[in-house]
């Protein structure tokens, strides 16, 4: 409010945010004029004072300021495209600048640069430096109200969509080097917990982003937020399955049921953990194909993690002829046994080998052992190990395996020849086989290349003819 001899000047503030000129101050306008008309010109007064546009047109040659279109002076005109031209040099400038800074930085970590990727990441933040500058620019030119409002509300809404993009950038930046650091990390909490931060921070953005475009174009927002009022048991109606599988989803992080990798079954479904959601889980099939199961499903369901498994189970039956000698049997037993105490990826303090059954055409022999391996390819290379030393210890002990066989028995009077009995069982017969048992079996595992350096897990080579050289020069750690 400002006071004058002849009246005074006041402003209020109505509700949307705007001024207008009070009641009083527009029923004295009359008396205020006339008070005001007569007085003397103030003179030696500058009037560009604090005022950019007014300086700026007043350094212009007289030519310059001649001439309007739109009822915009032309120099004004060419201003704005001058701004223009300055912004789009700005938006390059800014570009290679943040790109050869994130080039030398990658490349100096050692890290693998993906060039147009990287550009593209670039784009936002050179936008947002360009209509920043179109802004002020805006500002100095001192546009007409009408002009001027038009122009800085496409410039903030430039500004406003460079700034999200740029922050949408940016959360990719940093959650892809949380998630490299995350690989790297013993615990797989964390891979379960940067997708879902990048994905929170996101929608945090877009919401953010809209309000702020909302409040540029003079959209009210407390109506929209007294409509939600109103409406908001209908959308928590609609918006109950979303609720639950965001609870799910924080369920399944404090609760920990598998983490991203383990392989599991939910259900009917069987893969692979890909990646947490906020709504769902995605697995991947051993088909190939990714499921998509709902959080609030995982509440309620059962989870067997394959993935968390200590040992790894291994049973069958070894079926060997009837015409086997016991001390062979107890020797190819033996053997077997020593074969699981000397393998580098068998459990050692728990396993079973022993004649089991009589079957109907075969004396059958249980194996019962557990695998220590990290992954499933590893354990069928290690399970072929073990079996092909097994083929090798029965060849080298002279045991048969039998097969489903019927044998047909042509009766005649004559005299049949009697079976030939066994040998007598000697006080240290069962030493004595055992003793060979674990001989033929050492004898067998004695030059294995794995006595003095355990195999690794499994890797698959990306170059297959790399793959192939390995093989061809003998450099396979999966040989016994």
């Amino acid at each position: 409010m400002e006071a004058y001899p002849e009246g005074v000047i006041e402003l209020e503030r109505r509700t949307d945010g705007t001024w207008i000129f009070s009641k009083a101050t527009k029923d004295n306008i009359v008396d205020f004029y006339t008070a005001v008309v007569a007085l003397d010109h103030v003179v030696d007064v500058d009037e560009t004072r604090g005022n950019l546009a007014l300086q700026l047109e007043s350094k212009l040659p007289e030519w310059i300021r001649e001439g309007e279109m739109l009822g915009i002076a032309n120099w004004r005109w060419a201003g704005l495209a001058l701004t223009i031209l300055i912004g789009l040099v700005v938006d390059l400038l800014v570009r290679a600048l943040l790109f050869g800074f994130w080039l030398r930085y990658l490349r100096r970590k050692k890290r693998m640069v993906d060039r147009p990727t990287l550009r593209k990441a670039m784009r936002p933040f050179g936008l947002a430096a360009a209509s920043a500058l179109w802004l002020l620019g805006i500002e100095i030119l001192g546009f007409p109200p009408m002009a001027h409002g038009f122009l800085v509300l496409a410039a903030r809404l430039v500004l406003t969509t460079a700034v999200i993009w740029s922050a949408w950038r940016l959360v990719d930046v940093l959650s892809g080097a949380a998630l490299r650091h995350a690989k790297r990390s013993e615990s797989k909490i964390d891979d379960l917990l940067v997708p879902l931060v990048r994905k929170t921070l996101k929608i945090f953005i877009v919401v953010f982003g809209a309000v702020y475009i909302a409040d540029s174009l003079s959209i009210p927002i407390g109506p929209l937020l007294a409509g939600f009022g109103v409406g908001g048991i209908a959308i928590a109606l609609a918006a109950r399955d979303t609720v639950e599988n965001l609870f799910g989803s924080v369920a399944v992080i404090l609760d920990r049921p598998f983490e991203v990798g383990d392989w599991v079954v939910i259900g009917d479904v069987e893969g692979t953990v890909e990646e947490l959601g906020l709504r769902s889980t995605r697995i991947r099939t051993f088909y190939n194909s990714q499921v998509t199961v709902p959080n609030a499903s995982l509440v309620r369901a059962q989870v067997d993690n394959y993935g968390r498994r200590q040992y790894r189970r291994f049973k069958t039956m070894l079926n060997v002829t009837y015409s086997t000698p016991p001390d062979t049997i107890e020797a190819f037993c033996e053997g077997i046994r020593e074969i699981i105490r000397e393998h580098p990826y068998t459990r050692k303090d728990y396993y079973h080998v022993w004649l089991n059954q009589f079957g109907a055409h075969s004396l059958d022999i249980l194996i019962y052992m557990f695998h220590i391996c990290p992954d499933w390819a590893t354990e069928l290379r290690e399970r072929q190990r073990f079996m092909l030393d097994v083929i090798r210890l029965a060849d080298k002990l002279g045991v048969e395996f039998a097969f489903p066989t019927q044998t047909l028995h042509i009766h005649n009077d004559g005299p049949t020849p009697d079976h030939p009995p066994f040998g007598d069982v000697e006080p240290d017969t069962e030493r004595k086989a055992r003793k060979q048992g674990v001989r033929a079996a050492k004898a067998l595992v004695v030059n294995a290349l794995w006595q003095d350096i355990k195999p690794a897990p499994v890797v698959f080579p990306a170059d297959v003819h790399q793959r192939a050289d390995e093989l061809d020069t003998g450099d396979d750690e999966a040989g016994s």
